[in-house]
């Protein structure tokens, strides 16, 4: 002392727990990589230093208290399984489920021995400090001595100064998780975005959404419905719904009659168990514990539905952010969709009359002389145009030549199959392709005379026609058209109202 040094003083807890040995704690958990191990030393070395029996952090986890790291001798008595605590159950009253619930210390007294001699885990008083951090309580440090010994102010101390560093570690990590998901989500919607932007059909649209619910998202089942027409027939499944037959008329039936017509709304909306007109019994066969519901819309309209399940309970609580990003991105998608949709209909559409153009009927041809070359079939191409059109439309007006027109594409729209098509090729030009037939083919050309009857039943003006067959007049739209025409000149020329079979034949429409 006398050569002017001054001897170090160790400030002791009362009890002998000196302020270096804790400052030496907490330097020794930089060893460990992880936050369960960190913790691990930490209540062995804090129980060491105290002398406790006792000494755990507890987490919330899926509304229960479970202890992620215990120290002490209460190790040695394998009680580990009974340190979880349920605040909403029997456990209300333990000074862990106190601390957590009211956000303050809580102490429990000895208790004293049991009815029947027996000691309650032969642990007596017990205290607890909440882990909190911006006013959000997510666990609980605590200790605990044998009975006949009690809480000493170097235990309510140390407590006191590891609960703010604990709760420091739980957030630091939850958020480095959260961010990890959050990463996670963003990469999603960016798969989301680049896959959904290239689909070409709502088919393959709705696969595409399945797939990123199931393989990305880690739902486990689900379905999504597309609204088409005013109706919702258009039904995909995906995962373990997949599977479930039995399902699919009853979401058609759900979708169908929507609770109230809610207005839409691309925020998800998670499914409770009470509330639900969902059929649970199957659900739980499948063992389904959550699930989520979200809306397409498109121009502010409802154009789809969509269900996600999962085999996990709240497993769609923290999703709900990616999942209203990817309701937003596949209504973009479905919406863009629709537009694209309606320019390639508008491309193969006559305006006036709502029947294939020119550019339609060539697409069409090409697929059936695909399917002929395939398949050996055949198909007629019935040319007609109207007899006296023009002086009727400069008679009377072209706002009635139109009128005419639209009269003739409603009947020929009427007129024709399914796998048929019906075309005007402008003026009043139009064409009928009979698929899968030829001329000689039982009854066609009775069909074909009918057609054209029904045509000019009402109408002020006839019709001339001229039929080509293929192969036999050729394979592709200028030559079938160009032997259609020979034989609709030849009808012309020997009194209009008539139509020019390949045979060279030239009938009556209203009779031999």
């Amino acid at each position: 002392m006398g050569s002017g040094k001054r001897a170090r003083i160790r400030r002791p807890f009362p009890g002998g727990v000196g302020l270096n040995r804790m400052a030496d704690l907490l330097e020794g958990m930089n060893q460990f990589g992880t936050n369960s191990e960190k913790f691990q030393f930490m209540v062995d070395k804090v129980a060491e230093m105290l002398g406790a029996a006792l000494v755990g952090i507890w987490l919330e986890k899926g509304g229960n208290l479970v202890p992620v790291a215990v120290g002490g001798r209460a190790k040695e008595w394998r009680i580990l399984d009974t340190l979880s605590c349920r605040p909403g159950g029997p456990d209300a009253d333990e000074p862990e489920v106190r601390a957590f619930r009211e956000r303050r210390p809580a102490v429990r007294k000895p208790r004293g021995a049991e009815p029947g001699g027996r000691k309650r885990l032969a642990l007596g008083a017990r205290l607890a400090v909440p882990l909190q951090y911006d006013h959000h309580v997510f666990g609980v440090i605590g200790l605990a001595v044998i009975e006949g010994k009690e809480l000493t102010p170097p235990m309510r101390h140390a407590l006191s100064v590891l609960a703010p560093v604990v709760s420091m570690m739980v957030r630091e990590e939850r958020d480095l998780l959260l961010l990890g998901e959050r990463s996670k989500d963003l990469a999603t919607l960016i798969s989301a975005v680049q896959v959904l932007g290239r689909v070409k059909s709502e088919e393959e649209l709705m696969t595409e959404f399945g797939d990123i619910a199931i393989q990305v998202l880690g739902a486990n089942g689900g379905y999504i419905l597309l609204r088409g027409n005013g109706d919702w027939s258009k039904l995909k499944m995906f995962g373990l719904l997949s599977g479930a037959a039995e399902m699919a008329p009853l979401v058609g039936e759900l979708a169908r009659q929507p609770p109230g017509r809610p207005r839409p709304s691309v925020r998800p909306a998670v499914y409770i168990r009470n509330d639900s007109e969902w059929p649970w019994s199957i659900l739980e066969e499948l063992g389904f514990k959550s699930g989520i519901s979200g809306q397409l819309v498109v121009e502010n309209e409802l154009a789809g539905i969509f269900t996600l399940w999962s085999r996990e309970p709240d497993f769609f609580n923290r999703k709900q952010e990616v999942l209203r990003a990817l309701a937003v991105e596949a209504s973009i998608a479905l919406e863009l969709l629709w537009v694209r949709n309606q320019l390639v209909a508008g491309a193969h559409t006559d305006p006036l009359t709502g029947l294939a153009n020119r550019t339609g009927l060539q697409q069409r041809l090409e697929e059936l002389v695909a399917h002929g070359r395939r398949h050996g079939d055949s198909f007629l191409f019935v040319l007609m145009d109207l007899d006296h059109f023009k002086e009727f439309n400069d008679s009377r007006g072209h706002p009635e030549g139109d009128r005419l027109l639209r009269g003739v594409g409603e009947s020929l729209r009427y007129s024709v199959r399914p796998f048929d098509v019906a075309a005007r090729l402008g003026g009043d030009e139009f064409v009928v392709v009979m698929a899968h037939c030829n001329f000689d083919t039982p009854g066609v050309r009775e069909r074909v005379r009918e057609m054209l009857v029904r045509l000019t039943v009402g109408l002020e003006v006839g019709v001339s026609a001229g039929v080509a067959c293929y192969p036999e007049d050729g394979e592709e739209f200028r030559s079938l058209y160009r032997a259609a025409d020979l034989r609709l000149y030849e009808a012309k020329r020997l009194g209009r109202g008539r139509i020019g079979w390949p045979s060279g034949r030239v009938d009556r429409i209203t009779g031999s």
